[in-house]
């Protein structure tokens, strides 16, 4: 195969994966055949990494899990969680606001977005993602209550 058969097959299947990524909705992993199974048992051994303080281990799985899922926010949600322990701040807090897009009515992603403009020092910025998740956060389920509560409790902190 000449040169130019060769990267006109690249080109073509560069275009074919494009187009089941962005027009179709497709994630990388669904591309590649990876199984929601395999992916599962992935993100458990990354959850088992982060559990036992092995957050490079850790960093890494979720890295490889938000790459082929990119439309799973519990992956971003990890993939912040390593970050922001790591004390990596902006970078939990773009992995969480990620989560947060995907699932605008979870508390949590909000909650710690919150929490890594504090860290920051940006109050201002807290407050806001704490006012988000306390307008958009409305579910009866017990997480959602908690994280309510929280973040009302840490605005009177951050207001004190």
């Amino acid at each position: 195969m000449s040169d130019t058969n060769v990267e006109q097959t690249i080109d073509k299947e560069i275009r074919e994966i494009g187009k089941k990524l962005f027009q179709d909705g497709a994630t990388l992993g669904e591309i590649k055949g990876f199984m929601p199974e395999e992916m599962n048992a992935v993100y458990q051994m990354g959850l088992g990494f982060y559990n036992t303080g092995r957050y490079d281990d850790a960093e890494k799985v979720f890295t490889f899990l938000v790459m082929f899922d990119h439309l799973e926010p519990k992956y971003w949600m990890a993939a912040g969680a390593v970050q922001q322990v790591k004390k990596n701040f902006e970078k939990a807090k773009a992995a969480y606001v990620q989560a947060a897009m995907l699932d605008i009515h979870s508390p949590k992603p909000q909650y710690y977005v919150a929490e890594c403009y504090l860290a920051l020092g940006q109050k201002e910025d807290a407050i806001a993602s704490l006012d988000t998740l306390l307008e958009y956060c409305n579910g009866e389920d017990e997480t959602t209550k908690d994280f309510r509560a929280k973040a009302i409790e840490l605005k009177k902190k951050i207001a004190a």
